[in-house]
């Protein structure tokens, strides 16, 4: 046995100073040679050899790329901050429609759910006060009308001006104000119109009851651009901005992807989450996003200097766990691989909840212009395990 092993040494070694058992053809060509250190309990601190039948590689479906450098462009789309956010509505694109006046609700044309255009109808308030000010706006427009030609008429014009504005106050609108005017006919109820195009998201208050002024009646939002919160952990706070373009996904539409953009960076840590609370503004097409989802952010980072110097880029397939080590498998020679320790980098940024990216960072190991096997990898981990089996026997 001591002779089958010293055989299996010399030729790894030949082939690793110049390939020449690789050269070899036919059934001579063992099916693995190992090269290891004399005390096999250290072979995970060396490089060993395997060298394969043709069959054999035919067999593992072993297949290799080759590492590039990492150019800061060619894994852009690795390095992603992953956090986890919710949907809540833009607090600049709600209005709530309120009484203005004490009254009472007699009229309610809108529920919770429904689609309003601006200046649509939604219901009708009568107010004793309302009835008063229609009243002293016509009596201050005529007495104006009079003493137009007068010593007094700058001070009737200014009646008759305060007159206005304590209407539109009240929330009358202008063509209501220029009937009133022109002699029309004062109204019994006044109109509650919405002030933008959105969602009635609340209209708590029932026809027939009586209001105080400042009283909600109803909550319109538009929902056409929404903010998402996002919940960035402490250590990550380096690699987050205002103005970074984020990508969004949710649970219920998993094939949608929405755009954003960091508009804000909350000042306050929780002290629970150790999170910052980092705002986006995100548009809306087709209403897909509510608030009160929950969403997967990814913020795109910047890429610093250090970031590129002294490493290659490999799949994450390339990498092999063996034992307390981290190796990949280099293909040096047609059939044959170099079991090499290697020390990685993950392209996600610290605190991302994604680390399982495609590529991953080699710092040391592995040289540009390698090839590295990323399928079939287990199987030469195997054949490495039978020949120290082996070699023990």
């Amino acid at each position: 046995m001591n002779g089958v092993r010293a055989l299996r040494i010399a030729l790894s070694l030949s082939v690793a100073m110049g390939g020449l058992v690789g050269g070899c053809g036919g059934a001579e060509v063992p099916e693995r040679v190992v090269d290891r250190a004399a005390d096999p309990s250290s072979a995970a601190h060396v490089d060993s050899v395997i060298v394969l039948t043709a069959e054999a590689v035919t067999s593992a479906g072993i297949a290799s790329v080759v590492a590039r450098l990492d150019d800061g462009i060619a894994a852009s789309d690795e390095r992603t901050l992953e956090v986890p956010g919710h949907v809540e509505l833009d607090p600049r694109r709600v209005e709530v429609v309120s009484a203005r006046s004490t009254g009472r609700l007699e009229r309610v044309l809108v529920v919770r759910g429904d689609q309003v255009r601006e200046g649509a109808e939604m219901g009708a308030m009568f107010s004793a006060e309302y009835l008063t000010a229609q009243s002293d706006l016509q009596q201050a427009t005529r007495r104006a009308v009079l003493l137009a030609s007068s010593a007094d008429s700058a001070g009737a014009r200014a009646l008759s001006d305060a007159a206005v504005r304590r209407l539109r106050l009240l929330g009358e609108g202008e063509e209501a104000i220029v009937a009133l005017q022109q002699g029309g006919t004062p109204r019994d109820l006044l109109v509650l119109r919405a002030p933008r195009a959105g969602s009635v998201l609340e209209a708590p208050v029932l026809a027939g009851h009586s209001v105080a002024t400042g009283d909600a009646i109803f909550t319109i939002a538009d929902l056409s651009e929404l903010d998402v919160v996002a919940e960035v952990p402490e250590i990550s706070l380096p690699v987050v901005r205002v103005g970074q373009r984020a990508t969004l996904t949710v649970a219920a539409f998993p094939e949608r992807r929405f755009t954003g953009t960091v508009e804000r960076l909350h000042d306050v840590l929780d002290p629970e989450t150790r999170t910052i609370e980092a705002v986006l503004h995100v548009p809306n097409a087709g209403r897909i996003l509510r608030p009160g989802m929950y969403v997967t952010v990814r913020l795109r980072v910047d890429r610093g200097a250090a970031d590129v110097r002294g490493g290659v880029l490999v799949p994450r397939s390339a990498i092999v766990v063996d034992g307390e080590a981290t190796v990949v498998f280099v293909e040096t020679a047609e059939r044959t691989f170099v079991r090499r320790l290697v020390r990685v980098e993950s392209l996600a940024p610290a605190g991302s909840l994604r680390v399982d990216a495609t590529m991953v960072l080699v710092r040391e190991g592995v040289r540009a212009g390698e090839r590295v096997v990323v399928r079939g990898a287990f199987t030469l981990k195997s054949e490495l395990g039978k020949s120290a089996l082996e070699e023990h026997e």
